[in-house]
């Protein structure tokens, strides 16, 4: 396996006004840095993203093996519905 690849402590943000959440996708020879894994929560009023992408040199996309957009729709129609959105 990968010397970077290991099982991450999970980490929970909580938003706040004014706050920003910063971090980086990947270690610096390119390898995807699991503990960057991560995954949005429903809003239960208004949420704002704003995403800016900064590259060193050429972008390769690199995905974590398994890891697949489509594997979470199920779970989020769950919580959309125990949420009570429609």
């Amino acid at each position: 396996t990968n010397q970077h690849q290991h099982q991450p402590p999970q980490l929970t943000v909580r938003p706040k006004t004014g706050m920003a959440l910063l971090f980086f996708p990947s270690f610096r020879d390119g390898t995807p840095d699991i503990r960057t894994l991560h995954k949005g929560e429903v809003a239960l009023s208004q949420k704002m993203i704003a995403q800016v992408w900064v590259h060193e040199r050429e972008y390769r996309a690199g995905v974590p093996e398994g890891n697949r957009q489509e594997d979470a729709v199920e779970g989020v129609e769950r919580e959309r519905e125990r949420l009570g959105f429609r």
